[in-house]
C-alpha cells in the first residue's frame, strides 16, 4: 500500500506544472494545444484533496474554478471528453469530442466538489462559507 500513496504522491508532484491557465489539465499533458478535460482534471485535483497537502491548495483551488466554470445551470458537467481507447497518435486525441454529457464526468466531478465540501467542513475557518447565506434561503 505504501508503494501506491508514493506513486500517487509523485505523480501529482509532477502533473501540478502541467496545468493549464484555466485550471484544467489537457487531454495530452504535455502538449499546448490540448483543450482542457474537465473529468481528468477533477479526478486529480480529488486526489490531491485526499493527500492533505498545503501546497496543493493554490492548484485544487484553480481546478475547481476550472471546472465550476464548465458547470451549467442545469448541473451537466460540460466539456468532458468522450471515451477513449488508444489512440495511434496525438491527433487522435485531440480529435476526441466533448458534446455530449458522459456519466464519468459526473461522477468525477461530484468526487471532488465531496472531497472539497468534506475538507472544509472539517475546518471551523472554512465551515462558515459552506453555509448558506440565510437571505438566500428566504428567496428560495
Amino acid at each position: 500500500m505504501m508503494h501506491i500513496w508514493g506513486s500517487l504522491r509523485d505523480q501529482l508532484a509532477a502533473i501540478k506544472k502541467l496545468q493549464k491557465d484555466g485550471g484544467l489539465w489537457g487531454t495530452v499533458l504535455d502538449h499546448p494545444d490540448a483543450y482542457g478535460e474537465v473529468s481528468a482534471s477533477a479526478g486529480i485535483a480529488a486526489a490531491m484533496v485526499t493527500q492533505n497537502k498545503p501546497l496543493h491548495a493554490k492548484y485544487v483551488q484553480r481546478a475547481l474554478d476550472g471546472i465550476l466554470a464548465n458547470i451549467a445551470d442545469n448541473g451537466r458537467v460540460m466539456n468532458v471528453s468522450g471515451g477513449t481507447a488508444v489512440m495511434n497518435d496525438i491527433e487522435g486525441y485531440l480529435g476526441v469530442g466533448r458534446k455530449w454529457a458522459q456519466g464519468w464526468g459526473q461522477g468525477l466531478a461530484l468526487a471532488l466538489l465531496t472531497a472539497v465540501y468534506e475538507k472544509a467542513a472539517g475546518d471551523p475557518k472554512k465551515e462558515a462559507a459552506l453555509q448558506p447565506n440565510s437571505k438566500e434561503e428566504e428567496h428560495v
